[in-house]
C-alpha cells in the first residue's frame, strides 16, 4: 500500500469514524451492513437513484449549482432520481428528489450504498463510495490520486470551459462520465 493510500484511509477512519480497509487484492472495503439508512422515501426506488454529493473538495472547488441542476434534468429525463447529500453549508439542489445534508457518517455511507452511483467532488466521500462498491464520477479541477476501481474522473485537463464564470468542467463532460458509469452498471443511458 502506498503512503498516499495509507494516509487517505487513515483520514477516513479519523475524520469520518468509518472503518475502511484495503484487502490483500488492493480493493478498498467498508462493512456498512450495520449502518442505518435515514428515512427513505417510498417513492424512490434505489435501483433508479443516483447520489449527488455537493460537499466541496478539500481545495475548495465546488462545481456550480446550475451545472448540477442541468445534470439532474438529464438524469430525470432517463428516469433516474437524484438524492442529494452534502454538508449543512451545501446549496440545496432544487431538482433533487430528496435532500440529506445533516447525516452522521454511517447514515451517509448507507445512502451511498443504497443508490446506483455516486457523483461528487474529490472528497473523502469518494473513497467511501468506492469502499461500498459504488461507481464514482469525480468532478475535479486537477488530476486526482488514488483512483479506485469504477472511478470516472472528470477534470479540467483537456476540457474547454463552457463559461468562464462557471469554471472549466462542463456538464457535457460530466454527463459523458455518468453515461459511461451507468453503462458499466448495465443501465442504458442517453444523456
Amino acid at each position: 500500500m502506498s503512503d498516499q493510500v495509507a494516509q487517505l484511509l487513515a483520514r477516513v477512519r479519523s475524520e469520518l469514524q468509518l472503518s475502511v480497509q484495503l484487502t490483500s487484492a488492493g480493493k478498498i472495503e467498508l462493512d456498512a451492513s450495520g449502518f442505518s439508512l435515514p428515512k427513505w422515501p417510498k417513492k424512490l426506488d434505489p435501483q433508479r437513484c443516483v447520489v449527488i454529493d455537493t460537499t466541496a473538495a478539500a481545495d475548495g472547488y465546488a462545481w456550480p449549482t446550475p451545472r448540477f441542476e442541468i445534470l439532474i434534468a438529464n438524469l430525470d429525463s432517463i428516469g433516474l432520481a437524484v438524492v442529494q447529500v452534502g454538508d449543512p453549508s451545501s446549496e440545496k439542489l432544487q431538482r433533487a428528489q430528496q435532500h440529506f445534508v445533516r447525516l452522521a457518517p454511517p447514515e451517509r455511507a448507507a445512502v451511498i450504498q443504497h443508490a446506483q452511483l455516486w457523483i461528487g467532488h474529490d472528497t473523502l466521500w469518494r473513497t467511501v463510495a468506492a469502499a461500498v462498491d459504488k461507481p464514482q464520477v469525480v468532478i475535479a479541477l486537477n488530476k486526482i490520486v488514488p483512483v479506485w476501481k469504477n472511478t470516472f474522473v472528470v477534470d479540467s485537463a483537456g476540457h474547454a470551459p463552457e463559461s468562464a464564470a462557471l469554471g472549466p468542467v462542463s456538464v457535457t463532460s460530466v454527463a459523458t462520465a455518468v453515461r459511461d458509469a451507468l453503462k458499466q452498471l448495465g443501465v442504458p443511458a442517453q444523456l
